[in-house]
């Protein structure tokens, strides 16, 4: 249902009026000369864009491509090497490791990291000789947006990730994931970042094994984004901020609001240094300085479009659901190699840049409080006739090939009836047909990933990586609480007020962790009303609430008690996971 904005009284801003105006022309048939839509085939023939390979760039500087989802840079200097961003996983790492080490065995001056994501920073010891202490380059805010992964969002964001990147897929379903070959992620998996030694705000220009560089802060992709740029060379490392597919302004496995107007004016900045030659941190690098600015300039190009013409709409009045499917870039950018929805789509940055700037709420009064999931379910259940009826729709939908349709109607259906077998098995033939013809891997994987839980031939996990205890320890106690915060169960906690004492052995350290009535608070030190006193050693601690210790073994052996005893600790923990044992 289309509900009318009252129309303005007078024009009280006349570009506002033309923009809406404009609107009235919105509907026109595309023209003639519009690209046509690229194919599934195209995503599959996109996959040799990854071929793994070490391309030497210019004489002192390497990428590796195809060793996992991202690149990972060598920049050569006088007495060492700078690698620049370290791949997902310490086996990925090694693998690239050894390769630099075969063209080069200077030793690894420093290392930078161009933004916050895993795939960048969650392999970067396996750069370093153990006990070699490295200069470490980052924004002021990347651990921050780090450990925000590494803790509060750790979970949502696994399952979500393991679902758009396909990780539990057979490599022939896969492909590629649009930005590089595979995610370099499996339940063995191991991770080691190593905190950044150096930080800073807005630039910083230095000198790193006589290698002239200044890093600048560049927000797109992330917040912490940065560019790192070789003035001597003309050479720019763009980060993630640009790359061979049209850029995930939302990526479907979740994220913080990524500003577009930001990331293109952080483009502009890039075109402003006149490079001749750039290295992505995904996909290959171009050459010549022309190719250069056309590429930034038509990626900023894309997303201001994106961007003004979405805001454009939004005045008109037009809902998420009404201008996100309107959205398509003009046809020379359509048509460009660097702009393929091979990672993220204008429909769905739409959606994303609604939300961040009007949030949720899409002025239609039935979304104010609309029905409960559960509750529609069973309501349009009845309206349509029953069960039976459903079902029969559902067939009806399969049938004419709308496998769309058959999704949604199954949305309903196994609300109302979880265990319908040929309803479960509908929507299993919808989401493969779905895949089968979308060019998009995110959205692919996502609708494999799916079905294939659905079929029961796998259960996607909370957790993959495991970081090993040097990774563990370097995190700060304080992401840990913070982590516990949002892992309390308010509901069973309203009655509870308790201060329990966490006392550090090996750090000297202690904090006071109160649950008063559904609600968390960290108090640094000890309080002397304590419920529960218990020391303990910090990393036995981490290792507890990474998953990676027993609770049972942990808390019988693991703690001493100053005050209360293991079954009023346990009870405690509990509030904060289910699955720890009360005797």
């Amino acid at each position: 249902m289309r509900l009318d904005l009252p129309r303005l009284t007078q024009p009280v801003f006349p570009l506002l009026l033309l923009g809406l105006l404009a609107l009235t022309g919105c509907d026109r048939e595309p023209a003639a000369s519009y690209p046509p839509a690229a194919t599934p085939e195209a995503l599959h023939a996109h996959g040799d864009e990854f071929a793994e390979d070490v391309i030497q760039v210019t004489d002192n500087i390497h990428v590796a491509i195809g060793f996992g989802i991202a690149n990972s840079i060598m920049i050569e200097g006088d007495d060492g090497v700078i690698i620049v961003d370290t791949m997902e996983s310490m086996e990925a790492g090694h693998r690239v490791a050894e390769r630099f080490r075969a063209i080069t065995d200077k030793p690894v001056k420093a290392l930078i990291y161009t933004h916050s994501h895993p795939d960048h920073i969650f392999g970067a010891a396996a750069f370093v000789t153990p006990g070699t202490e490295v200069a470490v380059y980052a924004h002021d805010t990347l651990m921050q947006e780090a450990d925000k992964i590494f803790s509060v969002l750790q979970p949502v964001i696994t399952r979500r990730s393991m679902h758009m990147y396909g990780n539990l897929l057979e490599d022939a379903a896969r492909s590629n994931v649009g930005i590089g070959p595979f995610v370099d992620a499996h339940s063995d998996s191991t991770v080691n970042m190593l905190r950044p030694t150096h930080t800073f705000r807005d630039t910083l220009e230095v000198e790193i094994a006589g290698v002239q560089l200044v890093l600048k802060h560049a927000p797109g992709e992330t917040d912490d984004q940065i560019l790192i740029w070789l003035p001597e060379q003309k050479v720019l490392l763009p980060g993630d901020n640009i790359y061979k597919a049209f850029p995930n302004l939302y990526t479907i496995r979740g994220t913080s609001y990524r500003d577009p107007k930001t990331w293109a004016d952080s483009l502009d900045l890039m075109r402003s240094l006149g490079a001749e030659i750039m290295v992505p941190s995904h996909t290959r690098p171009i050459h010549g300085a022309e190719n250069v600015d056309r590429l930034l300039t038509d990626y900023r190009d894309a997303i201001r479009y994106v961007f003004d013409q979405t805001l454009r709409m939004m005045n008109a009045g037009m809902t998420p659901d009404e201008l996100a499917p309107r959205l398509r870039l003009p046809p020379h950018l359509a048509e460009s190699p660097y702009l393929q929805f091979f990672y993220g789509k204008p429909e769905w940055a739409a959606r994303m840049i609604y939300q961040g700037q009007l949030g949720w709420f899409d002025s239609n009064p039935s979304n104010l409080h609309p029905t409960p999931p559960d509750e529609r379910a069973r309501r349009l259940t009845a309206l349509i006739g029953g069960q039976a009826a459903l079902a029969e729709a559902i067939d009806e939908a399969e049938a004419a090939g709308d496998a769309q349709w058959v999704l949604e109607l199954t949305d309903i259906l196994l609300r109302e009836a979880p265990t319908h077998e040929a309803g479960r098995a509908a929507r299993i033939r919808a989401l493969r047909a779905l895949a089968e013809s979308e060019i998009n891997p995110n959205a692919r994987h996502y609708y494999l990933t799916h079905a294939g839980e659905l079929a029961g031939d796998f259960v996607v996990p909370d957790r993959i990586f495991t970081p090993d205890d040097a990774m563990l320890g370097s995190v700060p106690l304080s992401v840990y609480f913070d982590g516990l915060a949002v892992a309390l169960d308010g509901e069973a906690a309203w009655d509870v007020h308790q201060k329990t004492v966490f006392d550090f052995t090996d750090l000297d350290q202690r904090y006071t962790l109160i649950v008063r009535r559904g609600v968390t608070e960290v108090v640094p030190g000890a309080v002397e009303d304590a419920d529960i006193h218990v020391r303990v050693n910090s990393l036995r601690f981490q290792q507890l609430l990474a998953g990676l210790r027993n609770p049972a073994v942990a808390l019988a052996r693991d703690y001493e008690f100053v005050e209360g005893g293991r079954i009023g600790l346990a009870r405690f923990l509990r509030l904060f996971n289910p699955d720890i044992e009360v005797e």
